[in-house]
């Protein structure tokens, strides 16, 4: 018999001991909207204290307000991903509210808006210097508090070729490659410092991002099942990337690093 999936309490917050980040504090660079958010959440949800950082500061607030509203514990700050300082007092300040830093999520999105050269750089801005910011300033905390988990947000484009027309002026997926680079590179080098880094990599997920896709009045199912055919037949929900995070920010997975883990419901298996 299948164990029960879910409590019968509606509330996403587990109880006293079952909380698996219990006691640990969390940075989620990009936490404001989309898969950031989903993951601020998750984390709280296993008990973490959460540190959003995001240049939305509406959606942020918004963000703590549903955390605290569901039990957690969470705190806002300004942050611009592409400005080294930024990061670097969003990472100080988590420190001062919450006393260190265990895990690490980078998930700053967006739609870079620019095209040619400036729309490259921008793109590699965004996706790739930023995670490298944020590693930089938060694996010292976490060595100071003798281990830690980053969790870096990618793209299936950052396992596969980009398919964009514009792929000559585009950084996306070069940026993407770079993130999962950047992550196995660090795996190795503080592996026996006991910080576990990975990195997820989703496929086509309902958010901002897509919604001109999945916005659509067949919900977007058209595009993903006739153009893209992803064998699952359906978008992914931002949640399901968020328990993805919380497991790899869990004892749960000690034993993982270095790895890029694809949630894209079968796309890359065909």
């Amino acid at each position: 018999m299948r164990k029960k999936q879910h409590s019968e309490d509606n509330s996403i917050f587990a109880k006293g001991s079952m909380m698996k980040l219990s006691g640990r504090c969390a940075l989620v660079i990009g936490g404001s909207a989309g898969l950031g958010r989903a993951s601020a959440e998750a984390c709280a949800a296993e008990g973490a204290s959460v540190m959003i950082a995001d240049i939305n500061d509406k959606a942020g607030t918004d963000t703590v307000a549903a955390i605290r509203e569901a039990g957690g514990s969470a705190s806002f700050i300004h942050t611009d991903g592409t400005d080294d300082a930024a990061v670097k007092a969003a990472v100080d300040e988590t420190v001062a509210q919450f006393g260190g830093v265990d895990i690490l999520v980078n998930s700053i999105g967006g739609n870079e808006g620019r095209s040619g050269d400036a729309g490259w750089h921008l793109s590699i801005d965004l996706f790739l210097k930023s995670s490298y910011y944020a590693c930089k300033y938060a694996i010292p905390e976490m060595e100071k508090r003798g281990g830690g988990s980053v969790i870096n947000v990618a793209s299936i484009a950052g396992v596969t070729g980009s398919t964009a027309t514009d792929v000559m002026t585009t950084g996306y997926a070069c940026a993407k490659h770079g993130v999962v680079g950047l992550t196995r590179t660090l795996a190795l080098a503080y592996a026996k410092k006991n910080i576990r880094v990975n990195v997820i990599c989703p496929g086509y997920f309902k958010t901002d991002m897509t919604v001109s896709l999945h916005g659509k009045e067949d919900g977007g199912l058209a595009h993903i099942n006739e153009n893209l055919r992803v064998p699952m037949g359906r978008w992914g929900e931002p949640r399901e990337i968020g328990t993805v995070a919380a497991f790899l920010a869990s004892d749960d997975s000690s034993f993982i690093t270095g790895q890029p883990i694809v949630v894209d419901g079968g796309f890359m298996a065909r």
